[in-house]
């Protein structure tokens, strides 16, 4: 009988914890989530030769227009960040068809902002305060023909991708649902001759 009563308080238990894991927890990290589109750039090129180089940029107003609100959010006030980051991939084809990635700082140029690179590349857009705005700027040379591509990872909305303020601030948390131009169902697909 002991049993049956620790199996069933068990249980209730489990039920009452998993009952309170809903959409609430993101109150108490403070998250909030909003859309504004092309806010990367991808500056394509009609054809890309060996050594030239591709770069994505990202620099937006830290005044942004919301959907359905008539005053623009200020999310350097409301988060406190001094920077906003974003994932992507660069990605070779080899002879089997198969994407390999090539990301390395050997071939990476930062013009503006940070990264850091791994498996994949992580952008940080800088605040910059005298011209209110956020800027990423970074290339990377193209060091042998063959078909690229550029890969951007799903956002919290299962469409976009995501750029997401610094948490190290204690303030809000922004994530904000983004696109970038040229892209087909995640990727910017190229050939370097």
């Amino acid at each position: 009988m002991k049993t049956i009563k620790y199996t069933f308080f068990f249980a209730l238990a489990t039920l009452l914890m998993a009952a309170e894991c809903t959409k609430g927890d993101e109150e108490f990290y403070n998250s909030v989530y909003t859309t504004v589109p092309n806010l990367v750039n991808v500056e394509t090129q009609n054809s890309y030769a060996v050594n030239d180089i591709l770069w994505v940029n990202s620099n937006f107003s830290q005044f942004l227009a919301e959907p359905n609100q008539s005053t623009p959010l200020d999310i350097f006030k409301t988060t406190n960040s001094n920077k906003f980051s974003f994932l992507y991939s660069i990605e070779k084809q080899n002879s089997n068809a198969v994407w390999q990635n090539i990301a390395n700082e050997d071939h990476f140029i930062l013009d503006e902002g940070l990264v850091s690179i791994n498996n994949y590349i992580t952008a940080y857009a800088i605040y910059n305060a005298s011209a209110q705005e956020y800027n990423y700027r970074g290339g990377i040379k193209l060091t042998e023909p063959g078909t690229y591509r550029i890969g951007f990872f799903a956002g919290y909305n299962g469409q976009n991708f995501d750029l997401i303020s610094d948490s190290s601030t204690a303030s809000t948390i922004l994530t904000i649902a983004t696109s970038a131009n040229n892209i087909d169902a995640g990727y910017y697909t190229f050939t370097v001759n």
